[in-house]
């Protein structure tokens, strides 16, 4: 500890060094779990065939994989997060364009003209982001909609997905303000309150608490729906049996994020307990020195 005290350079910017990149790791794995497509991992087979299929997606995008005896080679088809305006809620698309999404929703949800997959080809269609995009661009008709003949049970909630999302760019969003503080306390000594030590805190805590909301509510989401529904075609038509369906390594990495925003603060705690520790060896020192030893 008392080398620790001596080196000025460590206690008064390592640390701040240290919370940092604890910050930009943070800040890499929640990055990566927003763009990757493993929120969602599912086995299932088909009920009339031993054919079975295999799916994984994201709160964007995704994939599933089908297999037969006859098929040579895993077929694969890709698949998007769509969310008609009004419907309040979300099916997991197979079509590669919005005309298509909004015709196998549509067949789906009021049973209108029926919609086949096609095979993802090699040029497969870019992520985009469904932040700018949460309703179908597709102009329809209010008189052309009819009842649904499917519930709100089969497919995604849009208000908790949304909400994810949302909550999840919170917490992105305050992880860069903590790694940007970090540093500018690391080379300068600011003077305001909310820019030091206490916004670092302040910055961590916001985004714990976004990250606990995330977690929980993907958690509810998979847990009262998407655990035995997974808002796709085969599974709102009951055509396969999903045999396991789990949180895959995208949403983990939100609760890693989390650990290391934690880490971040526990830095400056220390660095804290560090300068006190240091205080109170000057302030005892001087104290014992006698006063005819000054002069």
């Amino acid at each position: 500890m008392g080398i620790l005290v001596k080196n000025k350079f460590f206690l008064k910017k390592g640390m701040f060094i240290f919370a940092g990149v604890f910050s930009a790791i943070g800040i890499v794995f929640n990055s990566v779990a927003m763009g990757t497509d493993y929120w969602i991992v599912s086995k299932g087979s088909l009920s009339s065939s031993e054919t079975n299929i295999t799916i994984n997606y994201g709160l964007f995008n995704g994939r599933k994989t089908t297999e037969g005896q006859l098929d040579l080679a895993p077929v694969p088809y890709s698949l998007t997060v769509f969310c008609p305006g009004g419907e309040g809620v979300c099916l997991v698309s197979c079509g590669t364009t919005d005309v298509e999404q909004k015709q196998e929703f549509d067949y789906l949800r009021f049973g209108k003209t029926e919609y086949t997959c096609k095979r993802a080809t090699t040029a497969l269609k870019t992520s985009r982001s469904r932040l700018v995009q949460l309703t179908s661009d597709i102009s329809v008709k209010e008189a052309a909609r009819s009842e649904p003949v499917r519930g709100n049970d089969q497919f995604m909630d849009y208000g908790l997905w949304v909400t994810t999302l949302i909550f999840l760019s919170l917490m992105l969003a305050f992880q860069v303000i903590s790694a940007g503080l970090c540093f500018f306390n690391a080379v300068t000594v600011p003077i305001e309150m909310l820019i030091g030590p206490m916004g670092i805190y302040l910055a961590n805590g916001v985004v714990g608490l976004t990250g606990l909301i995330t977690l929980s509510l993907w958690g509810d989401l998979f847990s009262s729906k998407l655990s035995s529904e997974l808002a796709i075609q085969e599974t709102i038509l009951d055509v396969y049996r999903m045999s396991s369906s789990n949180l895959g390594y995208s949403y983990w990495f939100v609760l890693c994020s989390l650990i290391f925003a934690i880490a971040s603060s526990v830095c400056i705690r220390f660095r804290n307990s560090l300068r006190k520790f240091s205080n109170q060896n000057v302030v005892g020192v001087e104290s014992s020195t006698p006063g005819g030893m000054l002069y």
